[in-house]
């Protein structure tokens, strides 16, 4: 008897406006409709969505062997919320010319903008190009969501149809034969490690510290309390 294999897909997301959440949101909310019932009896899948920023700085890089990115640029081609830690591992990709670290990993990218900026394409290019360097491979086309599009360029419409074109394309990947479990916990521990090399203050050891010497003192003051009340009743 074969076994269900258990797959997920990630679907992650910066946002100023709230135009990439609400498209990811959508992309999981129709994911169970459009892919599950083609891999009924042998692969369970689910999809959830997060900033990409949680994906790192609260999950600690949980990679699944595929994933969708959706992302604007903000102000002159910088990340917008959400996505300021990513872009600064992206940025980290490309200046240590990594170019092996995120083998292993398949990715969908939808990127939107503003053409009255002449930057406004620039962080959705960036992370694209850094992915890519560092060994993941995009499937599909580079989504370009133009906000100041009209008719059927009209930034809404374009979402809706690259959603609907990649389908086909995430059911093709989810085909191919599924990265190792040991593989996909290298590229965390080295996504991790290079997190840490950005911002000393991302490890997560070094936060579990943190949370347990807050947490401590907390503790003993209670601790003092109780013995204070449970000796002031005996002495009554």
């Amino acid at each position: 008897m074969s076994s269900v294999r258990e797959e997920e897909i990630l679907v992650l997301y910066g946002s100023q406006t709230g135009n990439s959440e609400q498209a990811a949101q959508d992309l999981c909310e129709q994911l169970p409709s459009k892919l599950a019932p083609k891999f009924e009896g042998k692969i369970n899948l689910s999809a959830r969505h997060m900033q990409l920023d949680d994906f790192l700085e609260i999950e600690y890089a949980p990679w699944t062997r595929l994933v969708v990115i959706m992302t604007s640029s903000y102000g002159v081609g910088q990340a917008p919320l959400g996505c300021y830690r990513y872009r600064e591992f992206c940025d980290a990709l490309l200046e240590n010319n990594e170019t092996k670290l995120l083998t292993g990993i398949t990715y969908a990218m939808l990127g939107l903008g503003d053409s009255k900026y002449t930057t406004f394409f620039q962080n959705p290019t960036v992370i694209d190009k850094a992915m890519t360097a560092a060994g993941a491979k995009r499937v599909g086309p580079l989504g370009k969501v133009d906000a100041s599009g009209t008719g059927d360029d009209a930034q809404l419409e374009v979402i809706a149809r690259w959603i609907q074109g990649i389908w086909p394309v995430l059911e093709k990947a989810i085909q191919e034969n599924p990265t190792q479990t040991e593989r996909l916990q290298e590229i965390t521990d080295g996504t991790v490690k290079l997190c840490s090399e950005i911002n000393p203050d991302f490890s997560p050891a070094k936060k579990e510290n943190k949370m347990q010497s807050f947490f401590l003192p907390c503790l003993v003051a209670l601790l003092g309390v109780a013995a204070w009340y449970f000796l002031s009743g005996a002495s009554q």
